[in-house]
């Protein structure tokens, strides 16, 4: 497997297309794939809107956002990524406690 860095879009176009492929298709994003509304408590993803705040090479950019280094395009993809109709783990924080350190 190759290394990866984080993936910015490089334009709107390619960033519309990978929010069609991936947040669309994802239960982390009710807003976007349609069992939300925007208004909903925690009904949209937050790691799309710290791609839009935070500089690729930001320590707060989202590290879920990857492709293989050294490669155009470089295979982009969201490693929070979950089906939509699969259950979402709880945020950490709250009652929950962290599995591993």
């Amino acid at each position: 497997m190759s290394a990866t860095v984080p993936y910015r879009p490089s334009n709107g176009t390619e960033g519309e297309c990978f929010m069609d492929d991936w947040c669309q298709n994802c239960a982390r994003d009710r807003a976007l794939n349609g069992e939300g509304d925007w208004d909903d408590e925690g009904g949209w993803c937050p790691i799309i809107a710290k791609t839009f705040v935070y500089d690729v090479n930001d320590k707060e950019y989202p590290v879920e956002w990857i492709k293989d280094a050294g490669e155009w395009p470089g295979n982009p993809r969201c490693t929070a990524f979950i089906p939509v109709g699969e259950p979402v783990p709880p945020a950490p924080g709250g009652y929950t406690l962290p599995l591993f350190p």
